[in-house]
């Protein structure tokens, strides 16, 4: 055939079949790309910042030199959303990527049974080239020409539910500007080993207002009851598959016209909220979280059950590891993503997670106990830290088990404070499981919390079930110290109708401690009466009660106990106007406070004796203690006294013409009262706004 275009066979005879053309095509076919991805989510609802984050790598990567495909995990607890989410990015990827978008699940039937990627990557060879009967059977050979069909333009590849880094590294396609999404419940670190610029982003729960578009959305958009979906919000705690499930459950309701208020208690009962989110037969997230508790070891599974018991869901980081057989199995829960990283040295659980793992449970066993245990070795090292009072039960007899938990009384009481809310959940949970013991000791350790911190509700509430408490028992001494402590925190609360309840409780106090001969107890009852009387304008009366308490101390060993009374009788005294005499009790308190030691109450002695000498007219001697007591109180934790120092100080300041040092003291003591919600703030914001 010559060169010109002419159509013309030269030379010799041809026998077989001959086929004279241009060009010849035979068996060829052009092959489209797979598209293998799932249709994304029709509802779909916030990850703005997920997205944010994933553009940024994205364009990071197109800017410089990409050597390998961006692998991005997505992590997160169980029905958070990580396919709905890696499915919405890749589909608006998905035009810019022609070499083929694959899509796989690494564990069809659970993190226990994760699928040999070989056959992942029979499947993507399939459809990236068709049948091919020279295919390698060994996976390096396989992922050799996974890599070789996937060289030539950028794809999208997505792998649900990996197990294990091993899985994913076989499975990356050729061509270095594609892109693999990972979902996981787990970090999968070592792919930073082979891949080091892999992206980790953790899906985080639903913010209140994206989880109520979800549930519209998901409902069918029909006028819901506030009260009733808020109920259901909060049931739901944010995980997406909690949400679509409530609002599925919704808008059936709504069809059939009947009550959401039903359904919001059933989600508000923990007993009922896991059956509640169920759509019969078909999902439920208790069957999400069955799985992942069934492919638990048994420690670690101990451990969840453990936890469930717990009344909040959120623990110190210690308490977990003194629960916990050993340090694998604390990992091991926050690799399966049961537990997170709360604040600083916390953990905590996802609200549903840890109705789970009390659902998983018979009933109380020992680890209520462990917890009672350990909160009120932690409240009596507080306690310990902050007061040299003298306390009732046996773990106060062992000072040497407190000293080394916490290294000073504001170190003490700032570790503590995350810990509220937990220890009076378990002050209630170890009352209701009868552990009676536990339940007014713990009220007996909380005082000194309490009391610098000034969370009076819960105070009163935790000493009203130590009360009820100790009358389980036959320890009379123990029911006149819970007395004791009820008083204490009305009286020290000063509401409406608390001085009658204090002065209620004081008298039964010192009945019950009479009764025991318990001098302690009954000199403890006389001073808080005297108190009182003092605060009720009868300073004799106070002075008389606070003289029967020195006596009841008659050979007792209890310094603390009379430096108190000096103190309270020195204010008796200068309300009495003997001012010389309060005076020189106030000093002498000072003295015997410092000799304890006990800066707190020496602070507070200073301050009494700055305000006696200014009743006496003597302003001039009240800078000077003022001074030293503003510097010992700063380091004791205690914002009300700091703050009750500060005002006076200032006020002083201002008389003696020093306005800027004065504001300076206003403003901080302002401040303190305003962090305490204490209607003193006004009276610190009125010297401020004076001329």
């Amino acid at each position: 055939m010559g060169g010109d275009g002419g159509n013309t066979i030269r030379g010799g005879i041809y026998h077989d079949t001959v086929i004279q053309a241009h060009t010849v095509m035979y068996g060829h076919s052009e092959r489209r790309p797979p598209r293998l991805l799932a249709p994304p989510p029709d509802v779909y609802v916030d990850r703005t910042a997920v997205f944010a984050e994933l553009g940024r790598a994205l364009d990071e990567r197109e800017r410089g030199e990409a050597t390998a495909p961006l692998v991005v995990v997505l992590t997160g607890l169980p029905g958070m959303g990580k396919t709905a989410t890696a499915l919405r990015w890749l589909h608006r990827l998905g035009p810019a990527f022609p070499g083929g978008h694959l899509q796989d699940d690494l564990a069809p039937t659970g993190p226990l049974g994760p699928r040999d990627p070989l056959a992942v990557l029979e499947r993507f060879v399939t459809e990236l080239s068709g049948p091919q009967g020279d295919r390698p059977a060994d996976l390096a050979g396989l992922a050799a020409r996974y890599r070789s069909l996937t060289a030539d333009a950028p794809a999208l590849v997505l792998l649900d539910n990996a197990v294990n880094p091993g899985q994913v590294r076989p499975l990356l396609p050729g061509h270095p500007a594609s892109v693999v999404v990972v979902t996981s419940r787990f970090a999968l670190t070592g792919l930073r080993a082979s891949h080091p610029r892999t992206l980790t982003v953790r899906l985080d729960a639903l913010d209140d207002a994206s989880g109520a578009e979800l549930l519209h959305a998901v409902a069918g958009g029909g006028a819901l009851d506030r009260p009733a979906l808020t109920g259901v919000l909060d049931a739901c705690a944010g995980l997406p598959l909690a949400v679509r499930i409530a609002g599925a459950r919704v808008g059936e309701l709504l069809e059939n016209g009947e009550d959401l208020h039903a359904l919001a208690r059933e989600l508000d009962d923990r007993r009922t909220r896991l059956e509640a989110l169920a759509v019969p037969d078909d999902l439920s997230v208790a069957q999400v979280f069955d799985a992942v508790y069934a492919a638990l070891p048994p420690g670690p599974a101990r451990l969840y059950r453990t936890l469930g018991l717990h009344p909040t869901p959120e623990f110190s980081r210690d308490l977990v590891r003194r629960l916990a057989a050993a340090d694998d199995d604390v990992r091991t829960l926050q690799r399966e993503r049961l537990l997170e990283p709360g604040e600083e040295g916390r953990l905590r659980m996802h609200g549903l997670v840890h109705d789970h793992a009390r659902a998983q449970t018979l009933g109380p066993d020992g680890a209520v106990d462990a917890y009672a245990d350990w909160y009120l070795r932690r409240a009596a090292a507080v306690e310990w830290r902050t007061s040299e009072r003298w306390r009732y039960g046996p773990l106060f007899a062992r000072p040497d088990e407190l000293a080394g938990v916490f290294g000073s009384a504001q170190e003490a009481l700032d570790a503590f404070e995350a810990d509220r809310a937990n220890v009076v959940a378990v002050v209630e949970l170890a009352y209701e499981t009868g552990r009676y013991a536990q339940v007014w000791q713990l009220c007996e350790a909380l005082r000194g919390f309490f009391f610098r911190r000034k969370y009076h509700t819960d105070w009163t509430a935790v000493c009203a079930r130590g009360l009820a408490a100790a009358r389980h028992g036959d320890d009379r001494l123990a029911v006149a110290r819970m007395h004791l402590e009820l008083a204490f925190a009305h009286a020290d609360r000063d509401a409406d109708g608390d001085t009658a309840i204090a002065r209620e409780h004081y008298g039964h106090a010192l009945r019950e401690a009479t009764a025991t001969g318990h001098a302690r107890t009954v000199s403890s009852a006389l001073e808080g009466l005297g108190l009182l009387d003092l605060r009720a304008g009868d300073p004799a009366a106070a002075a008389g009660r606070f003289e029967r308490a020195v006596a009841a101390l008659e050979g007792v060993d209890h310094p603390r106990g009379r430096a108190l009374l000096t103190f309270h009788l020195g204010r008796a005294r200068s309300a009495e106007h003997r001012h010389e005499e309060a005076a020189r009790l106030l000093l002498r308190s000072r003295t015997l406070f410092a000799a304890l030691p006990d800066r707190f109450n020496e602070a507070k002695a200073l301050w009494q004796y700055a305000r006696a000498r200014l009743h006496a007219d003597r302003a001039d001697e009240a800078r000077t203690p003022l001074d030293e007591a503003a510097e010992l109180i700063a380091s004791c934790g205690a914002p009300k006294e700091e703050a009750d120092i500060l005002l006076l100080r200032g006020d002083v300041l201002a008389q003696e013409g020093e306005r800027e040092a004065a504001e300076t003291d206003w403003q901080r003591a302002a401040h303190l009262y305003g962090t305490l919600g204490s209607p003193l703030a006004a009276a610190a914001q009125e010297r401020l706004g004076a001329d």
